[in-house]
């Protein structure tokens, strides 16, 4: 792919992007993972929230994925595409999202608010990971070891400028590919409090002073998809996740 040139296109360089942190979570856990142009996959069940395997190809088949997988009860899929039809296998459509995309010559508004950092330490991955999680168990899903991961930056935002200032929003941001393949991955967006489309908007922006002109790719559910685009986001196209 030279030029990104079309949303098929596009959507293979997010779906990847997303695929490779999924991968580095996978990896933190202890998994044993596989890529190739067909899928990302996972040997064994990954973290919640996190899925089993990824569609890299628009034509990859249904049992295609299913043969590398751990498919019986709590196997995640996620149709990158949203052309698979799993319903067959005993899976349900749990979520229909849309593929974002924010080119590096649209604007971004950052509001005035929160101070925004990257975490560089165990103990800041601890205070976003206590920020972020929705409940107690996810508070052992993101680990420490990801500061390490080559191209992940966790940022966090606080609320006042002192070092100890709690953690008030937060974002990962991933870069994954070369050249004109370069994208920057941005997930994981959350905030205590607030308005979502102001925290999507100043993450992108925290985001781009790190990443620099890369595109911002991503994927967003319910209100996270009015956030993204309010923030100057191109819709690219819709993808499912699917659970047994």
């Amino acid at each position: 792919m030279t030029g990104v040139p079309d949303v098929t296109d596009r959507i293979a360089l997010a779906a990847l992007n997303n695929a490779l942190w999924c991968d580095a979570v996978a990896r933190s856990h202890g998994v044993t993972t596989s890529t190739d142009a067909d899928a990302w996959t996972a040997a064994t069940r990954t973290p919640p929230y996190y899925p089993d395997a990824v569609t890299l190809s628009p034509t990859v088949g249904e049992y295609n994925v299913l043969a590398r997988v751990d498919d019986s009860d709590g196997c995640s899929v996620k149709d990158s595409w949203n052309r698979l039809d799993l319903s067959l296998e005993d899976f349900a459509r749990i979520v229909v999202g849309q593929w974002v995309w924010l080119d590096p010559a649209t604007p971004v508004t950052a509001p005035t608010g929160p101070v925004w950092r990257r975490v560089d330490s165990a103990a800041g991955m601890a205070a976003w990971v206590r920020a972020w999680a929705t409940d107690p168990e996810a508070e052992a899903i993101l680990r420490p070891s990801l500061l390490d991961e080559p191209g992940v930056h966790v940022l966090a935002a606080h609320a006042s400028t002192a070092s100890d200032a709690r953690v008030v929003a937060g974002a990962v941001v991933n870069v994954t590919g070369k050249g004109p393949d370069a994208v920057a991955g941005l997930s994981n967006v959350f905030a205590r409090a607030g308005d979502e489309a102001a925290t999507w908007a100043a993450a992108a922006a925290a985001g781009r002073d790190v990443v620099g002109a890369l595109p911002l790719v991503g994927w967003e559910a319910g209100p996270g998809v009015e956030a993204a685009t309010a923030a100057g986001c191109e819709l690219l196209g819709p993808l499912s996740v699917w659970l047994k």
